[in-house]
């Protein structure tokens, strides 16, 4: 019978924001009253029409009913922005201040291969920087290729702006959007008093004293805060990039987190063929809409494909029905073989209900208050809409008075005593404190922090956690960060057909250094499937790397089965040495399966194996039993400056006493200098007990040494 086994590795996303805000302007003869709101309120625009579309600009307060989780809330502000003005809800009219006020619209582009596709989006972008939106509105020019490409910073240069949608839309390759983007990055690096090759934190802090300065031109101090808006976004993408995660949902949310600081009304216009979102992606993509709806962004997305209606669900009604037709078979049937189609019949359904790749388009537009733009190839009306939407809409405020930040997720709802009105805004957000909101921290990991901030066990979840030494270097280590959970320990989501249970977990590890500071946050959420088989017998693996510089480490991790509720936290100690000229060694690493001929294996992945794949495992037991064995993996790293070949001792230890040693004959080390190892004992012909296990690894007059501690049952 055979384990199933699941791995990952992506790597983490670190989205970490700086907030910082502007110093008062110099006065002027009719400042506008700002709506201010503290840290633990929620800002919310709404956008308000009659019955046949037209906007509506006669509401007042109490013609509104704004609910927070079904209680209904008392508003702390109300007023109707329009054009360059303000109105109270007294009717007072004030002129913006465009320092504070100012409307940001991002111009977000995905890769289009097809040209009446790019033909499409450029009519309709070009149409809308065209519309009268009043002094303070302000562009941008992106472009979405699972990263984030600026073609032009925030900009009311309307030729500017042209030139950038049509380079956006011309068929490029995304190689030169990226010279292109790291050039406006240079540049904006530069604007902001930074030189090449200047710290990001350094660069922010520019940004933050150019922009509260108190100065005579008040443009200055609003292209300052704009150009630090851009610089956030980039960053944020950046931190993404940096640890090998890649995914158009990571650039999208690095757009919406870099927008956070910055008042007013912000949107995004993203041009798209669609999101195919698959189960994993689901996690992902609500935790975006919900950054963007507590961060008052609001999405318009934009289907480029033009009329579609029919085509679009044909593949959905296809699947659909097939899924259909297998599930009634099966429920007529009462004998027989079971055919495949009436085992993934419940797959199928699901499969139908993603393959319409429109339908997460228009629930992130409309779950943030905005809608989706499809089916025409005429798009001048509903982008009028959009300018109206960006030119005029109520802004209100209210303190939810939330007690526990336990990072659930709260509805809104905005209701109306008046029959002629309709109501858009977002649909709800994820209960994060501030300063998690200022972190980047995401809605899973709050309860998990919580928790390993007590310093306090939690046992209800068994897992394994620790820390594996990969190549050191001269400045840094690399490190593998494992978690390790049974699956039998997971419970299925109810209601989940067979063969394959729905399972939800959610990791996070963090590495603090001797004062106890957290060098790195490790996170991840993971939904998957698995067979009845798999949930018996297997186990789930997170595979998570970091690059650490020589010290004393502590790995503190958490894991949440979803469904149950159930936590686990583990707490050990590790220590990266300081690198060293000669040979090295990583740590000896436990495997517990291997897949062999692995296509596209990657080059960097650390643990392969003669063309496979080693999944490695923290557990350091192994059972006495038919064809049980003993394997242990790792890689030897060869100085390249030394002639001699490296070699490779192997001692059994026990009470400090060696039992045996013997030498191992190596292969020649691969184009990286790297000589992976795979060392396989029958566990028959180890006595019970605990060991020692140590690798000393010797290439002319230098050694490396590795030890791991084992116990045959």
């Amino acid at each position: 019978m055979k384990h199933g086994y699941l791995s990952s590795s992506l790597a983490s996303a670190l989205l970490l924001a700086t907030a910082f805000g502007l110093s008062p302007a110099p006065a002027q003869q009719s400042a506008a009253p700002t709506v201010k709101t503290t840290v633990e309120e929620v800002l919310l625009d709404l956008i308000v029409r009659d019955k046949k579309g037209k906007p509506v600009t006669d509401v007042k307060p109490e013609d509104l009913n704004v609910l927070d989780n079904g209680a209904r809330q008392k508003l702390t502000s109300f007023r109707l922005v329009s054009g360059a003005e303000a109105l109270s809800s007294s009717g007072a009219k004030t002129r913006l201040d465009p320092l504070r006020q100012i409307r940001v619209v991002t111009l977000a582009f995905d890769s289009m291969n097809e040209a009446d596709q790019r033909k499409l989006a450029r009519s309709a972008a070009i149409d809308l920087i065209k519309g009268d939106q009043g002094t303070n509105v302000y562009y941008s020019v992106v472009v979405i290729n699972t990263q984030l490409l600026v073609l032009q910073p925030f900009t009311n240069d309307r030729a500017a702006l042209t030139k950038a949608i049509e380079r956006a839309t011309g068929g490029l390759s995304a190689t030169s959007f990226a010279s292109e983007s790291e050039a406006i990055l240079t540049q904006l690096k530069r604007n902001m008093g930074g030189q090449n090759g200047a710290d990001q934190d350094g660069l922010l802090s520019a940004a933050s004293q150019t922009a509260s300065q108190t100065i005579n031109n008040g443009t200055d101090a609003l292209q300052a805060k704009l150009a630090s808006v851009m610089l956030d976004m980039l960053r944020m993408d950046s931190s993404v990039a940096a640890q090998g995660a890649r995914l158009t949902l990571s650039a999208l949310r690095a757009l919406v987190e870099g927008q956070r600081t910055i008042p007013g009304r912000k949107s995004v216009i993203y041009f798209t063929s669609g999101i195919y979102l698959t189960p994993e992606l689901d996690v992902p993509f609500r935790n975006l809409a919900s950054t963007a709806n507590r961060d008052n962004v609001t999405f318009y997305s934009v289907d480029t494909r033009g009329v579609m209606t029919g085509a679009q669900n044909s593949a959905a009604r296809g699947q659909l029905n097939g899924a259909t037709r297998a599930s009634a078979t099966d429920m007529s049937k009462l004998s027989g073989a079971v055919t495949k189609d009436q085992v993934m019949a419940s797959d199928n359904a699901e499969i139908s209900a993603r393959a319409n790749v429109q339908e997460p388009v228009r629930d992130l537009a409309e779950s943030t208050g905005g809608f989706l733009i499809s089916d025409s190839n005429d798009l001048r009306v509903p982008l009028r809409h959009v300018n109206e939407e960006i030119s005029a809409y109520y802004e209100v405020s209210f303190n939810p008075g939330i007690q526990n930040y336990d990072g659930s997720f709260r509805k809104l709802a905005v209701t109306t005593n008046r029959k002629d009105l309709v109501i858009h805004t977002r649909n709800g957000y994820f209960a994060l404190p501030p300063e998690a909101r200022a972190g980047g921290t995401q809605p899973f990991e709050t309860p998990l922090l919580k928790i390993l901030s007590e310093a306090k066990s939690y046992e209800d979840l068994k897992f394994h956690a620790g820390a594996i030494l990969l190549q050191p270097k001269s400045e840094a280590t690399t490190v593998a960060i494992l978690l390790e959970v049974a699956l039998n320990d997971l419970r299925p989501k109810p209601g989940t057909a067979k063969p394959l249970l729905d399972l939800h977990c959610s990791l996070t590890a963090l590495v603090k250094d001797t004062r106890g500071e957290v060098v790195q946050k490790l996170s991840r959420d993971r939904d998957f499937q698995v067979t009845p088989e798999q949930l018996k017998l297997g186990h789930f693996l997170e595979k998570m790397t970091v690059a650490l510089p020589a010290g004393e480490y502590r790995l503190e991790s958490a894991v949440m089965d979803r469904e149950s509720g159930k936590i686990g936290t583990q707490r050990s100690a590790f220590t990266v040495p300081a690198a060293r000229s000669g040979v090295a060694i990583s740590s000896l690493t436990p495997m517990r399966s291997y897949t062999p001929n692995v296509k596209d294996l990657d080059p960097n992945e650390p643990f392969q194996f003669q063309g496979g794949n080693i999944t490695p495992t923290m557990d350091l037991t192994v059972k006495k039993g038919p064809n049980a064995v003993l394997r242990l993996f790792f890689t030897v790293y060869r100085d390249a400056s030394l002639t001699a070949a490296p070699a490779v001792d192997i001692e059994f230890l026990q009470g400090g006493k060696i039992l045996t040693k013997v030498p191992m004959q190596l292969p020649a080390a691969d184009a990286q200098g790297r000589i992976p190892y795979l060392m396989t004992i029958p566990a028959a012909s180890i006595p019970a007990g605990s060991y020692e296990v140590r690798a000393t690894a010797t290439q002319g007059a230098t050694t490396a040494t590795a030890s791991t501690m084992i116990v045959i049952e």
